[in-house]
């Protein structure tokens, strides 16, 4: 059996999940970083993307998470971030939808700030995939 550590994932609002796990994997604003039991302290700035956690009894669940930080610990790794669904929660018509806004407002505007939109594109693509994987 594979070593096991506590993971916390939690956003602003609530708990999203809490317990051993034997991975988990982030997209950090420089890739995706993975991490298992023992990992050395870290600290990082998430991306926006998939995150998969591999549970104790060894089933799997993909979330999709963006902005906010990791923190990894000794025994104990904190994914906080500014927003975190399940793939069995995601509206994918309504991710399809605020994709479809993103790239209106991209092609329409010219004074605008392309940083949050192409964040918003970012995070209705990720939604969009990992609804669709988790569904198929």
């Amino acid at each position: 059996m594979a070593a096991t550590f506590n993971l916390n994932i939690v956003t602003p609002e609530k708990t999203v999940l809490s317990g051993d796990v034997t991975s988990v994997q982030v997209p950090s604003v420089e890739g995706s970083l993975g991490i298992l039991a023992g990992h050395a302290p870290l600290l990082a700035e998430l991306g926006v993307g998939e995150c998969v956690v591999r549970l104790a009894d060894g089933t799997t669940r993909q979330l999709v998470v963006a902005g906010g930080f990791l923190d990894v610990a000794k025994t104990k790794v904190s994914v906080l971030a500014n927003t975190a669904e399940f793939d069995d929660e995601i509206d994918v018509s309504r991710a399809e939808a605020s994709l479809i806004r993103a790239r209106e407002l991209l092609s329409s505007a010219e004074s605008i700030d392309r940083t949050e939109i192409m964040e918003s594109m970012r995070r209705a693509q990720a939604r969009i995939r990992i609804a669709k994987s988790g569904n198929s």
